[in-house]
């Protein structure tokens, strides 16, 4: 990658003696892009996302950010990001207006970018209404607004979207491509929701019990994912299925037949071959991996 902004090199982590957290990460996240970090709870991501913001010390390896060593330039690199890592103390007593001027001295900005920010969340027009009304989608954005304060060129977003209902999630998810489109950040965030991050981000990389299974664009991503797919297949009779489907390696799924599913042409050779036998096709279903599928195929082909 070229000029990445983050950059770490054999990251590793203690919390104690006995207990390694993370164990030589590389993560680049390049300029302009909306990098997922993936991983089930527990798999590193807040770990290695508070080493790159400076919150924790003394881990092995090196970060560099913008270029510049963190250890060495820290004030400086840290007033180019913006971060929300656990929820900040929102006063639910006050106004989202009256919130981000608490915050405003520290951050050295000015009234308006108070207004600014909160145009660019879609809380502009809350007025006198205070934060003890806010949904919990509109307190997680005001929370974003405070890590806007300082105009970042990198925001980074630890599972911002936990405990978002539906229609929360996707506010979030198109207020982070129009901070990437519309305000050139780059952004990361890290979720164990594979599905949802898959609609908003550009480059990905995959994290499991502290050491990264995958790294790359989203579209490499999407085509290791397509090597384990699987289709379904249910019919008026299964066992001859299986056996006229012996040259795509079937496995009997439950009621279903399962085999390896690589694009379109092969669902519709698959079907021409079952109706040519007289077999009725009651279900052709493609199986994407899940997130959970992809680190077990990922920790299988590490081995």
């Amino acid at each position: 990658m070229n000029n990445p902004v983050i950059k770490t090199n054999a990251l590793s982590y203690y919390y104690s003696a006995q207990e390694k957290t993370l164990s030589e990460i590389n993560l680049q996240v390049e300029r302009g892009s909306i990098y997922g970090f993936l991983g089930p709870n527990g798999s590193g991501k807040t770990t290695t996302l508070s080493l790159i913001l400076g919150l924790l010390d003394s881990p092995d390896g090196s970060i560099e950010i913008f270029g510049q060593h963190l250890h060495s330039n820290r004030i400086g690199v840290l007033k180019k990001i913006g971060s929300l890592i656990e929820s900040p103390s929102l006063y639910a007593h006050l106004t989202a207006k009256e919130n981000l001027n608490v915050y405003r001295a520290v951050y050295g900005a000015s009234k308006a970018r108070v207004e600014e920010v909160l145009h660019i969340v879609g809380l502009g027009d809350t007025g006198k209404k205070t934060v003890k009304k806010f949904s919990l989608g509109m307190k997680q954005r005001l929370s974003i607004a405070l890590a806007l304060l300082p105009d970042p060129e990198l925001l980074i977003l630890d599972e911002p979207s936990n405990g978002l209902d539906p229609a929360g999630i996707i506010e979030l998810r198109e207020l982070i491509k129009r901070l990437n489109r519309e305000h050139g950040m780059t952004i990361v965030i890290s979720s164990h929701l594979l599905g949802e991050v898959e609609k908003m981000v550009s480059h990905v990389g995959i994290i499991l019990k502290g050491k990264m299974l995958f790294q790359g664009t989203l579209s490499d991503l999407q085509s290791f994912q397509r090597k384990g797919a699987r289709l379904l297949i249910n019919t008026s009779d299964n066992e001859k299925a299986f056996e006229l489907l012996r040259d795509h390696q079937p496995e009997k799924a439950e009621e279903n037949v399962s085999i390896a599913f690589h694009d379109l042409q092969q669902v519709a050779n698959i079907t021409r071959i079952l109706t040519q036998h007289a077999l009725d096709v009651y279900l052709v279903c493609p199986q994407k991996n899940d997130l959970e599928q992809l680190f077990i195929d990922l920790t299988s082909s590490q081995s």
